[in-house]
Order: structure tokens, then C-alpha cells, then sequence
């Protein structure tokens, strides 16, 4: 009798109970607390939400009462200094839930608030005994936290990049500059509210380069050296969406790119999870706080660079993305790159005014990183391999 191998595969759900698509969040979200039993708000949001829009003012008269709290000191990579205050502040206000407004450093934030709350961890060596450690395969992260959760989020987004998909978080540490990695606890948002007209007024340059980071981490999800076939459908129906919509935010008068374009952080963030993402997605956590380069930024040279070392080893993937586009012939990496061009975004470390000396100190840290050499569809697991690979991120 033919034995038949099969190949496992495991989905991860993350902890989502409500996702509310194509909303006012500010008219929504009380209905919504009303739905979880929240009395006690604390908000954190992006200060230039804070200041340069109204929707903190229409979140206020929403709450009324139930507003205990709200801090916008978050702070590119949300350091650590600030995680740990802000946790304090919504102990201290007796917060049951913390709203997020804002991008990937507010909900990173959020993320790490929740942990220090439900740990009692409120210094910076508590919180770091917290960091997450490696499956023995190399291909999950794994929380040491063992505290059940005291406090969830729930969160309204205003970029494109996923965070709000995942219960990672990646603050950085204002003591060594490198990020810190936790996996928390129901960190992934109780529910997300997404607002077109909120997305709209986030500036066009920084929406479609988090575009470009969600973009990446789809692409890692479909190329991924784990593939599981859920993840692999949902981002290759995301990526036609994020290259079709992100360059018609900028001349966009109605609310479908916007909505699309959250959609597709949808798809994308909903397979994330269950597969080993590789170089790209990783190599963003040591250029960032090393080059002082928005994590954003780095993705689209990053991603660009991985397409490349890809060619031919992630042909049936890239064939199925292709056709999706109705661009069979065109090499994968020529089709992101017109993109980058097209939206005005750098495709290459000279772009992010890196120099060579820079990156070379950077090849240390990313040899030492738990990921950055683990989960490469094609292996990059040596100094030469590295620089293999980077050296395609100074091409123009």
C-alpha cells in the first residue's frame, strides 16, 4: 500500500472577538464597550492625532465618563521609558480597558502596557525578564508570561501596517537602542474599529508607506518556508489589494482605496500569525532603531531586497501574485519596485541615507537576532549569506 506523507499545518487564532469594518469609530465605540461591560477608559493615541486632528475631541464627548485617562507620550518604536509610565498611569486611573488610536507604536505600546498591568511589572528589568523565547523548530514565538490578562485593547487604527493583527510587541529599549520582544497574553486588540475617514486623515506619505510594511508582511506570509494554505490565500488576495489601492490614496476623493487598503491589512494580519515570517520582516527591527530609520521606510528597501534573492526560489507564489495583477511575465521584484517608484518611496539603503559603515555594524546584531537568519524560503544563515542579500538593497 502507497504511505502518503502530509505535511502539518497550524493556525493560529489570536484572540479577535469583534472586528468592525468601514465605521465611524467614534459614534461605534461606545456600543462597543457597552458590548464588553467597559466603564473605565484609558486612551492612548498618536500625539499628531492628538493635535492636528479633531477625533480625540469627538472621542472625548463619545466617552464622557467613562474617560479616566489618556496619554499621547508614545514615541517613535515606543521606548520602553514611556511603556512603563503610561502602565502606571492606567493602574493608577483604575482603567479597565485602553483604547489605541494611532499606528504600530501606539498599539506595540498598548501591547507592552497590558503586559507590565497584568504582571505587576511597572521597571525596565521586570519587563525585559518578560521576553519571548523560541519554539525548539525555530518557527513560533512563545510568551513567558504566565499572568492571566487584567486588561485588554481595543483599537482604531489610522496606518496599514498589521500590528493591530498580532499580540507581538516590539518596543525599544532607550537604555541599548535594540528592541525588546514580547509575545503577550490576549495582547492581540479584544476588537478593532476600522474608519476610513480617520485612515484619510493620516498624512498620504506615512499611509502608504505602512502600506508597504502590511504589503511585506503579506508577501512574507505567501513565501513563507512554513507555508500554511489558509495564510497563503488571505495574503495572495491582500497583495493585489495593497498594490491596486495604496497609489490612489493620495488623489482619492471617496472612501473605497481607504477601505480596500484596510481590508487588506485584514486578510494580511488574519494569516500572519500561523507561519515563520523571514528576512524582510525581521531585518526592519535592526535597521530601524540602528540606522534611526522608520520601520516603514526600511520595509520598502527590505522587501524589495528579499523579492530579489527570491527570484526563482519562490517561483509558484510569486506566478500565482503575477497572474492576480495581470502581469504573468514580469519578474516579481520589478512589479514591487514600480510600485516603490510609483509611490515615491526608497528602493535602496542609500535612499534611507544609510552608508556602508553603518550596515556593516549592523551585521553583528542581525546574525545575533533570534530571526533575522532563521525561516528563509532561501537560507540566509551565514555573515556571507547577509551580506549577500543586503548587497541587492544597494542596487537601484
Amino acid at each position: 500500500m502507497e504511505s502518503l506523507t502530509q505535511t502539518p499545518h497550524r493556525y493560529r487564532f489570536t484572540g479577535h472577538e469583534r472586528v468592525f469594518h468601514n465605521v465611524s469609530a467614534a459614534a461605534a465605540l461606545p456600543d462597543v464597550l457597552s458590548l464588553f461591560g467597559y466603564q473605565r477608559v484609558f486612551v492612548v493615541c498618536s500625539r499628531s492625532i492628538h493635535t492636528k486632528t479633531r477625533f480625540i475631541d469627538q472621542l472625548r464627548q463619545a466617552l464622557g465618563e467613562r474617560l479616566v485617562g489618556l496619554t499621547d507620550d508614545v514615541g517613535e518604536h515606543s521606548p520602553l521609558s514611556n511603556v512603563l509610565k503610561a502602565a502606571t498611569q492606567a493602574r493608577d486611573a483604575r482603567a479597565d480597558v485602553i483604547v489605541s488610536v494611532g499606528g504600530g507604536s501606539v498599539m506595540d505600546m498598548c501591547k507592552a502596557m497590558q503586559l507590565c498591568i497584568s504582571e505587576n511589572a511597572y521597571d525596565r528589568a521586570s519587563l525585559l525578564d518578560l521576553q519571548f523565547v523560541l519554539s525548539e523548530d525555530g518557527t513560533e514565538m512563545l510568551t513567558t508570561s504566565r499572568a492571566p490578562a487584567r486588561i485588554r485593547q481595543i483599537a482604531i487604527p489610522t496606518t496599514l501596517a498589521t500590528s493591530e493583527w498580532t499580540p507581538v510587541s516590539t518596543p525599544i529599549d532607550d537604555e541599548t537602542r535594540l528592541k525588546a520582544r514580547f509575545v503577550v497574553p490576549d495582547g492581540s486588540p479584544q476588537a478593532i474599529l476600522y474608519d476610513p475617514a480617520l485612515l484619510r486623515q493620516t498624512p498620504t506619505r506615512l499611509l502608504q508607506s505602512t502600506g508597504i510594511r502590511g504589503l511585506d508582511h503579506a508577501i512574507n506570509t505567501a513565501c513563507s518556508s512554513s507555508p500554511h494554505p489558509f495564510a497563503s490565500l488571505l495574503a495572495e488576495r491582500a497583495i493585489p489589494l495593497y498594490v491596486e489601492n495604496l497609489p490612489r490614496l493620495g488623489d482619492a476623493t471617496g472612501p473605497e482605496a481607504f477601505t480596500q487598503c484596510q481590508l487588506a491589512t485584514w486578510y494580511t494580519g488574519m494569516g500572519q500569525m500561523s507561519v515563520p515570517h523571514g528576512f524582510s520582516h525581521w531585518m526592519v527591527h535592526i535597521i530601524g532603531p540602528y540606522g534611526g530609520v522608520a520601520h516603514s521606510d526600511a520595509a520598502c528597501v527590505l522587501m524589495l531586497a528579499q523579492a530579489r534573492w527570491l527570484e526563482g526560489w519562490a517561483t509558484p507564489q510569486h506566478d500565482r501574485v503575477r497572474a492576480a495583477l495581470g502581469r504573468p511575465g514580469q519578474p516579481f521584484h520589478d512589479i514591487l519596485h514600480d510600485l516603490l517608484v510609483t509611490l515615491g518611496m526608497p528602493t535602496t539603503l542609500d535612499d534611507l541615507g544609510l552608508t556602508r559603515a553603518q550596515v556593516d555594524d549592523m551585521i553583528g546584531p542581525a546574525l545575533a537576532h533570534p530571526m533575522v537568519t532563521r525561516n528563509n524560503l532561501r537560507p540566509i544563515t551565514t555573515e556571507a549569506d547577509l551580506r549577500a542579500v543586503l548587497a541587492l538593497a544597494w542596487r537601484a
